[in-house]
């Protein structure tokens, strides 16, 4: 067996994720004007564990939610920035 097909199966994956992750951060830089407009905080603890409470429903592989959990929560952090 050839790992070619398995990294090429991760670079279309790979390519997704880029067009996910910069409309996310897209409509975070909106949220960003938005919440500036109408003087609201950046930080919402709230919100941030409702996105992570449903996070981690959403998954199929429970095992995986440690790395998910850190992987939202810097997702969360790169977005808190980009409101800024």
């Amino acid at each position: 067996m050839s790992l070619e097909p398995l990294r090429n199966e991760i670079d279309k994956v790979d390519k997704e994720l880029v067009k996910l992750l910069e409309r996310r951060f897209e409509l975070v830089k909106e949220i960003g004007d938005y919440k500036k407009l109408h003087n609201l905080p950046v930080l919402d603890l709230a919100r941030e564990q409702q996105v992570l409470q449903k996070k981690k429903k959403q998954l199929t592989n429970k095992d995986l939610w440690p790395h998910f959990e850190k992987l939202f929560q810097h997702i969360m952090n790169i977005s808190k920035e980009l409101e800024k």
